[in-house]
């Protein structure tokens, strides 16, 4: 049998049948129709598609900043020698025809940090010019020098693995897969410089590295 209910304020609810649901306060008691939005459902869906476009927007800003911080902090990482203008002294010092072994310090970029290393270049005079030899043997960069007397003289030997190459530095004999690398050089106020650069090895082209 249906009874009138007292609210929390005192007042008389309507009466309900029997096994009737009471529904939870603030919730409407109105049936959804088919096809109705529900509005939790929709506040939902704004949510995630407005999470989903700030975590989008946010990794596009930190993709487009972090390359060039990326990039400066790897760029010192890579081991690189560059091209550079080395004096070897007045030019007419070079005027007899042996060549001369001339050594000399080179800066290297280590990660961060700069690192001295030893270098050299052979010189000799050939008529009129005068030309500058690489030191390191094309074959594995082992030193080699300029023999005088013996079974190689006249000729440029490298010790490592029996390479020869001639006063033009043509190879002769051994394993070089190449003639020695010629430099560039010029002469300032009677000074001879020599644009030194090293070259990748064991290969027959000359690359620069």
């Amino acid at each position: 049998m249906a009874t009138d209910q007292i609210g929390d304020a005192g007042a008389l609810l309507p009466a309900r049948a029997a096994g009737e649901a009471v529904p939870a306060p603030g919730r409407s008691t109105g049936p959804v129709q088919p096809g109705e939005p529900v509005e939790d459902e929709q506040a939902l869906t704004r949510r995630t598609f407005q999470t989903y476009v700030a975590a989008s927007l946010s990794s596009f800003a930190a993709i487009v900043l972090g390359l060039p911080i990326v990039g400066y902090l790897a760029a010192p990482l890579v081991s690189r020698v560059t091209a550079s203008w080395i004096s070897l002294g007045r030019a007419d010092a070079f005027a007899k025809s042996d060549p001369q072994l001339v050594s000399f310090s080179i800066t290297r970029q280590d990660g961060w940090r700069q690192v001295a290393e030893s270098r050299a270049v052979w010189v000799r005079t050939e008529s009129d010019r005068t030309v500058a030899f690489n030191g390191r043997c094309t074959h594995l960069g082992c030193a080699f020098s300029w023999r005088t007397e013996g079974e190689h003289a006249k000729r440029f030997f490298c010790p490592c693995h029996d390479g020869v190459y001639d006063a033009s530095g043509t190879v002769l004999a051994g394993p070089p897969p190449r003639a020695l690398d010629r430099l560039e050089t010029k002469v300032d106020n009677g000074e001879l410089f020599v644009l030194y650069q090293d070259f990748r090895l064991g290969v027959a082209d000359k690359e620069s590295v």
